[in-house]
């Protein structure tokens, strides 16, 4: 359920919000259809033509099943607007929201297993497929086209602002995408890479992906272990940032929350050491993304 059924029936929870309703402009303007969104207390009221209800149950009753949906609400509001989401039967809720508490996130991720549903984020910028004219969140801003160029490499993120920097890399070195992700950096992610790697896999339209990590966590680990059993056969490219944290202390918060060294896992050179024994691709320098990509589907440089 990680990969949407084309034309999804897509709503916003939050959507009349200031962060909200600008991602709505850029969803629509891209393509995207959103069916309605959900803000207590402004049901009856709409943003952009999109009508608004007062709850997801309210929302449900006049559209039916839906597919996905993207949270906008305030941190300490998520829990409660996921939950809703979740009962309600959706199975495909992307957390927009960045700051949420931890224990909420644990909550929200054990429920969403009990209920068989997929979580990307929170912290994420979005989720785009320019084949589909697919676009969930902010990612890309209000001129997706500009970076994100159809394709068929799929770029999976821990930073959101990456996500379009690697886009761009691969529309100037002629490549495009079928998907990019931005995955945030939380210490709980609902999909982490081997994740959304293991859902392209049966995508005809992806041929290779991109992963872009940083130190902290062990999310890198696992592609490593997923590639050596086999289960992620399709090429990879990772590029690792954090080389200056190298010298420093560990126990130390850098940036995303989940950035945080513990011993030897988590450390730079140690996911660049198990990627590469796997037989990930791993790139020293970011402006070598493209072309090891080409090599790596034998294309001619």
């Amino acid at each position: 359920m990680l990969i949407l059924p084309d034309n999804p029936k897509l709503i916003g929870q939050g959507i009349t919000g200031s962060e909200g309703s600008k991602a709505l402009e850029t969803m629509l303007s891209y393509g995207t259809k959103v069916v309605g969104g959900v803000t207590p207390g402004k049901g009856g009221t709409d943003v952009l033509g999109v009508p608004v209800f007062n709850s997801v149950k309210e929302l449900s009753e006049k559209f039916g099943e839906i597919d996905a949906t993207v949270i906008y609400v305030p941190p300490l509001f998520v829990k409660a607007a996921a939950v809703e989401a979740l009962e309600a039967g959706i199975k495909f809720l992307l957390i927009f929201t960045e700051k949420v508490p931890t224990s909420d996130s644990a909550y929200i991720y054990a429920l969403a297993q009990e209920k068989g549903a997929n979580i990307i984020g929170p912290s994420s910028v979005g989720l785009i497929n320019p084949a589909k004219k697919l676009k969930i969140g902010s990612i890309g801003g209000a001129d997706p086209d500009r970076v994100f160029k159809e394709g068929n490499i799929c770029i999976i993120s821990k930073s959101g602002g990456m996500s379009s920097e690697i886009g761009l890399h691969l529309r100037n070195n002629g490549l495009g995408v079928s998907y990019a992700l931005g995955i945030g950096g939380d210490r709980i992610a609902g999909t982490d890479f081997a994740d959304f790697l293991m859902a392209v896999e049966d995508d005809p339209n992806t041929q290779a992906s991109v992963i872009f990590g940083e130190l902290g966590g062990t999310y890198e680990e696992r592609v490593a272990e997923m590639v050596k059993a086999g289960k992620i056969k399709k090429p990879i490219v990772a590029f690792i940032a954090g080389e200056f944290t190298m010298t420093l202390p560990s126990e130390v918060q850098f940036g995303h929350a989940g950035a945080i060294i513990e011993g030897e896992r988590g450390k730079p050179d140690h996911k660049r050491m198990v990627l590469k024994e796997s037989g990930v691709l791993v790139v020293e320098d970011f402006d070598q993304i493209a072309g090891l990509l080409k090599k790596a589907l034998q294309f001619k440089i």
